[in-house]
């Protein structure tokens, strides 16, 4: 819910902050929406009192920390004195120009350091609430894994820890754990999530499994969720119940979940075939299925299957980077009287640069993690790795980076690309060149920009963010002729902030990055109400000034509070990390 009038906040900040400071564009937006919110909480007067029937603000007393428990908004916590740092407009202006970061997410000003953010889902139900113990059991499930105590949900999903065997769609799988008499879940194979590369199931029925006897027996009182939870060794199995396992130890605890149909669409839910009888699957077709609805009669007879709505909730909260320097009274006489320099206000920019640094790194730290994990499930659900090897000696290396959850993810650079069948870029006897080497980056950022488009259906990547030495190499073959791509890439030396575009996709060289460090990320900088990355600011920067007891030296403290959101279900779809093996005498 917007409560503000963009249009007029608009009218009335956007001339004062162009004259003031030359910002225009998206910037230019959401820096009048900042300066609304300050103007509101820092213009506030309080009415006139008299002294005996009006609190003052007393002594300087910061509020405490509210306890714990059920009371805590009850008296539980101290009353502070209401003070609050002082905010200054033109340091908030100064990060917001030098921030590296904000040119690839969108920003959405905050006007309190906390908030909540809302997804709906629609899932493949089937059946009553699949969350949750039962009514009256007194037990409480403490994660999002089905455990449903009345009707079985007619799919599920579950992220498989090995996944070397492919399974086959429309083949009935057990999943349980293999030893006497446990609860396991038969299930028929539909396919991989489109997304994640979990594995989707239509499920069959809920019984017991007996080694020894090698024999599956319903049993009306199990759950998906007893099957599933706490079985540390679960594996999956075939229709042989003794011990024949295609993944062993390959689910974890509470893995199932709903299928959401907005991600995996199943064919078959709706209908499958004329006689409703053909196998469900997945998202992806092959050209080896016929997809049909079912004929009048067959439908007439059939009940509907039940799709279910969910909402989620995401808590919002500003987070904090802060600095501070001391200077002494002796730096400050001397240096203006015998250079006239303003030794506060160097001291303050250099705390400001030191920010904004911090948050740059920070936005551009996530935007590669989710590319990379992105990039990950990529390669699980479709079997495709867009890295690109163009180093013949180390064709078996291994890149490894932080994904979306701070894990490192190991990845391939695959066979060496030579078009030539000779060794690798060295080729004699094709047309192999270093013009030639350097295109194929051009291809790998347009494959990584329709993956996005693809897996992320928003819309085209539109920014390109890699090292100084890939961008070179783009400069470098930027025309190109034999095998042209649409480009602005800009050939002066020094143009990299951004070098200009490729593919309609804008490039950016982030100088943080090493001259060796060749990885290219490819993402999409959409609107604030789409998946991915959202920087949202509380207090962009926020200066104090003190003199310290003593020795009476001034000093002088910045803090910065936002928070970096991953707003929607898959945020890293919005990004591609790709990853370049240059041989050892570079690209350039």
């Amino acid at each position: 819910m917007k409560l503000i009038n963009e249009a007029e906040v608009f009218d009335t900040w956007a001339p004062m902050l162009e004259e003031q400071t030359g910002i225009k564009g998206d910037k230019l937006g959401w820096m009048t929406t900042y300066c609304h919110y300050h103007s509101l909480n820092e213009s506030f007067t309080y009415p006139a009192a008299g002294l005996l029937n009006t609190p003052g603000m007393g002594n300087v007393t910061p509020a405490g920390a509210a306890a714990g428990g059920a009371g805590a908004f009850y008296g539980d916590s101290t009353t502070g004195s209401g003070d609050k740092f002082p905010s200054l407009l033109p340091l908030a202006i100064q990060v917001a120009a030098r921030t590296v970061g904000f040119d690839i997410v969108p920003v959405i000003p905050m006007n309190g350091p906390s908030g909540v953010l809302t997804y709906l889902d629609y899932v493949y139900a089937g059946g009553k609430s699949p969350f949750g113990a039962a009514p009256g059991s007194g037990a409480a499930n403490a994660n999002p894994g089905i455990n449903s105590y009345t009707d079985l949900p007619l799919t599920f999903k579950v992220a498989r820890a090995v996944n070397t065997t492919d399974l086959v769609v429309g083949t009935d799988y057990y999943l349980g754990a293999n030893t006497t008499s446990p609860l396991a879940v038969q299930a028929t194979f539909m396919g991989k999530s489109r997304v994640d590369g979990s594995s989707l199931f239509r499920t069959v029925a809920v019984g017991d499994i007996d080694e020894a006897a090698n024999t599956f027996v319903v049993d009306a009182a199990g759950t998906l969720g007893l099957a599933l939870d706490g079985a540390a060794t679960a594996a999956i199995y075939t229709g042989a119940l003794d011990g024949t396992e295609v993944d062993a130890n390959a689910l974890g605890t509470n893995t199932a979940t709903l299928v959401k149909a907005l991600e995996d669409h199943i064919q078959g839910f709706s209908g499958a075939g004329p006689n409703d009888s053909q196998d469900w699957s997945g998202s992806f077709t092959d050209g080896t299925k016929a997809y049909e609805p079912m004929r009048r009669g067959v439908g007439e007879e059939q009940y509907y299957r039940t799709m279910g709505l969910q909402a989620f909730t995401k808590f919002v909260e500003a987070e904090t980077y802060q600095v501070a320097a001391t200077v002494t009274t002796e730096q400050i006489q001397d240096l203006n009287r015998q250079y006239g320099i303003d030794v506060v206000s160097m001291v303050e920019n250099a705390l400001v640069n030191d920010i904004s640094q911090s948050i740059n790194k920070h936005i551009l730290s996530r935007a590669f993690a989710l590319g990379w994990s992105n990039h990950s499930e990529f390669t699980a659900v479709q079997g495709s790795n867009l890295n690109l090897n163009l180093n013949a000696g180390t064709a078996t290396a291994t890149p490894s980076y932080i994904g979306k959850d701070g894990a490192t993810l190991a990845g391939d650079y695959g066979t060496v690309q030579d078009f030539t069948g000779a060794n690798g870029i060295a080729s004699t006897t094709g047309l192999e060149n270093q013009a030639t080497v350097q295109r194929r980056v051009y291809s790998k950022v347009l494959a990584a920009g329709n993956v996005v488009a693809q897996r992320g259906r928003r819309g085209p990547a539109n920014f390109v963010v890699t090292n100084l030495q890939l961008a070179t190499a783009l400069q470098d073959s930027a025309q190109f002729s034999w095998a042209p791509m649409a480009n602005t890439v800009n050939q002066n030396n020094g143009s990299l902030y951004p070098v200009g575009t490729v593919a309609g996709m804008t490039v950016y060289v982030d100088p943080n990055m090493a001259y060796s460090d060749n990885r290219i990320l490819v993402g999409r900088k959409g609107a604030d109400e789409e998946p991915g990355l959202k920087f949202m600011p509380y207090l962009m920067a926020e200066s104090i000034q003190t003199i310290a007891e003593g020795t009476m030296a001034p000093k002088i403290a910045v803090k910065s509070r936002y928070a970096l959101v991953e707003a929607g279900h898959h945020p890293q779809t919005q990004y591609m990390c790709i990853a370049v093996n240059v041989p050892g005498g570079g690209l350039v």
